[in-house]
């Protein structure tokens, strides 16, 4: 046995679970609730971690544990053989269709409540060992996420050019204009617009800027923030809710509030002769990372969602 299988040999890897817990979310005890630890254990393994490797690996101040130097190294290190170790499984398996490992991927929220999602859990449910980590974030918040490649692939409303990203077109969206007030859906225009309130929500902005270029042309310099909030939240669903209760109107991708405009609660505006504005929704990744076999079967499943789409990539 050679000096570096020596100090492989002392190394447990079981504890790179509680490592990467913590070196994600900076704390202890979210560490620990993420992980389904205790505080106490998720504290046991990063000492023994420690000892192992001879060195502190966080400094903590306060209720928030920072990566150390020799952190980092670890870090990188856990990260690499967790992905060295999926890959070496997805070769072994690839002769049997088993898909096994993490797939990471960020959305708009509005995603969440598409057709979409529950097709993708119905198809990860013939695959048992994959495991799906979601999360739900504004265009911006997803573009930085596939650059720094803290996740496999995203999905957004609005192409950035960059030399790094490659789109693939995914399907369309329409967005429309509703409000629990019918009274406030006749005869709007654009000077009217501007004394209604609004419910602002994460992506509104994009949705809201959309909506107004389509519908007032004429009215160049209207834009979301020409208009008076009657209210802000942290989601969409609670931006519906505060629609439906008569604190503001706002636009939505129609597939969120369809079945309130069905029931009669809420009301879409309409513009004779207008055409409905649809907006493309594309899948993001980076390209100069190997996406794992993994990783290009999810990305599959949803694209023969639309078997009909544009198949050319977008550099």
């Amino acid at each position: 046995m050679n000096f570096a299988q020596a100090k492989l040999s002392r190394l447990d890897i079981k504890y790179f679970k509680a490592f990467l817990a913590v070196a994600e979310f900076k704390n202890f005890t979210i560490a620990a609730e993420k992980a389904a630890m205790t505080q106490s254990v998720v504290s046991q393994h990063i000492a023994k971690l420690e000892d192992q490797i001879g060195q502190q690996l966080f400094l903590r101040t306060g209720k928030e544990a920072v990566l150390t130097d020799a952190g980092q190294h670890v870090f990188k290190f856990a990260n690499t053989l967790t992905e060295n170790v999926s890959a070496l499984f997805e070769t072994i398996n690839s002769d049997h269709d088993t898909l096994e490992g993490l797939v990471r991927f960020s959305m708009p929220p509005s995603c969440i409540l598409s057709s979409h999602f529950p097709i993708l859990m119905e198809r990860s449910l013939e695959h048992p060992l994959l495991e799906l980590k979601v999360e739900l974030a504004p265009n911006r918040d997803v573009y930085c996420a596939v650059l720094n490649a803290n996740c496999d692939y995203g999905f957004i409303t609005e192409m950035v050019e960059s030399p790094m990203l490659r789109y693939r077109h995914f399907c369309q969206e329409e967005y429309i204009l509703v409000s629990a007030h019918s009274e406030h859906m006749a005869n709007l225009d654009g000077e009217k617009l501007l004394h209604q309130k609004y419910i602002a929500y994460p992506g509104m902005e994009c949705y809201m800027n959309l909506w107004l270029q389509h519908c007032f042309p004429e009215k160049p310099h209207l834009s979301e923030r020409s208009l008076t909030h009657g209210g802000e939240v942290n989601t969409i669903d609670g931006a519906i809710l505060m629609v439906r209760g008569k604190l503001g109107m706002s636009v939505f991708p129609r597939h969120t509030v369809q079945k309130y405009i069905d029931a009669g609660e809420l009301f879409e505006y309409q513009r004779e002769g207008l055409e409905p504005l649809l907006n493309s929704i594309y899948i993001v990744t980076h390209k100069n990372v190997q996406q794992p076999n993994r990783v290009k079967a999810v990305i599959n499943w949803f694209l023969d969602m639309y078997p009909d789409r544009p198949k050319s990539d977008y550099s």
